[in-house]
């Protein structure tokens, strides 16, 4: 062969090879992204929570919480939704009904262009956000089901607080703020019931959390 054909394929195979160790460094970078991404943040007992479930509990509005007290909120809600499973508590037809108008309201308040945006960010379909909707749901009726049906608000604490608490309600007399202290009350009961309920089904579990949250 002519010298001057050996050069010329002596260039080719050079750029052959560099076009190749680009592409393979292309490859690992973006492994590497995916990786972090996908990285396990917590485990509880069989499932796993990753770092993109809790940037997507942040990008669709699902959590306003920050990266820890999304972490807590999401194995709270894993924990409650274990216990939901026991108890064969599903969905009604109107709820479901409700889940996709909070969907619609998701939709809207991010604006179409970029709620299909994160979507396709984050390898979703809407039915994955859906669902998560629907997981918020079934955890909340369960708090329903387990906790608050079982709090109840007696009326003597309701005119004790009263007394207590009487320069709170502008000198508005008992019957006028019977309602609003019940109400009070019942939340202060049913969020203590709830934690030391979130303490013994924690205890139950086995929950590693990984410390380093980007």
């Amino acid at each position: 062969m002519s010298p001057f054909y050996n050069a010329i394929m002596s260039q080719w195979l050079r750029r052959r090879y560099f076009a190749l160790i680009f592409v393979v460094f292309l490859f690992a970078v973006s492994s590497a992204y995916a990786v972090l991404i996908e990285r396990i943040v917590a485990t509880i007992d069989s499932e796993v929570i990753t770092y993109s479930d809790l940037q997507i509990e942040r990008v669709f509005k699902l959590s306003e919480a920050a990266n820890e007290g999304a972490l807590q909120e999401l194995i709270d809600r894993r924990l409650l939704l274990m216990e939901a499973q026991k108890f064969k508590i599903t969905e009604t037809e109107e709820e479901s009904k409700k889940d996709q108008i909070k969907f619609q309201e998701i939709k809207n308040q991010l604006g179409e262009d970029n709620f299909y945006r994160n979507l396709k960010e984050y390898n979703l379909e809407e039915s994955d956000i859906i669902k998560r909707l629907q997981d918020k749901s079934l955890a909340e009726k369960f708090i329903n089901f387990r906790i608050n049906f079982f709090v109840i608000i007696p009326d003597n604490t309701i005119k004790t607080y009263y007394s207590e608490h009487i320069s709170e309600f502008s000198n508005r007399i008992l019957e006028d703020v019977y309602d609003e202290i019940k109400a009070r009350l019942f939340q202060l009961e049913s969020r203590k019931r709830l934690q030391d309920y979130l303490v013994q089904l924690r205890k139950k579990a086995k929950i590693t959390v990984n410390q380093t949250l980007p």
